[in-house]
């Protein structure tokens, strides 16, 4: 008889267990902050980045939990050759006590002295901002100016032989 009860209290404990385990797998989290996350792809600890601006493949991406702003760049492809690296902005989510909200990297200035000092460290949630150079503005507007001095050449014309 203390048999069949012991077999009955292990089966209503493995129920009891198995109902447990699949409420903690389903728990919603859609109002949660992860700060670091597991990699599903690598296992490793990972965190949550937003890339802005002149890179290679700007966009959320999910790097290693000791990435720094060097690697994260990597990991984008790198730099185009428009991109002001004096300036690139991480703007922090999630803001500790006595720290600036805003943080300009001089990645130029790292890449001249080697000296890590100018590379901010990078935490879950940054958005990084690298800035486009004045050429890179120059060469986005040269079709419409170019097309602005057509029709300004074109009416003239136009203009110079009606009179």
């Amino acid at each position: 008889m203390g048999f069949m009860v012991q077999k009955r209290l292990f089966i209503i404990f493995s129920i009891f267990f198995m109902i447990q385990l699949g409420w903690a797998q389903n728990k919603d989290q859609s109002n949660t902050d992860p700060r670091y996350i597991i990699d599903p792809e690598t296992g490793r600890l990972s965190m949550v980045i937003r890339v802005w601006g002149e890179v290679k493949q700007p966009g959320v991406q999910m790097v290693p939990s000791d990435a720094d702003l060097i690697s994260l760049l990597s990991y984008v492809g790198g730099p185009t050759d428009k991109a002001k690296l004096s300036n690139v902005r991480i703007i922090r989510f999630n803001k500790t006590e006595g720290e600036e909200r805003i943080i300009i990297a001089d990645i130029a200035k790292f890449l001249e002295t080697g000296d890590d000092k100018y590379i901010p460290k990078i935490y879950p949630n940054d958005t990084i901002i690298v800035k486009g150079t004045v050429w890179k503005i120059l060469s986005t507007a040269t079709p419409y100016i170019n097309l602005l001095v057509t029709l300004i050449n074109g009416y003239y014309l136009y203009t110079r032989s009606t009179t």
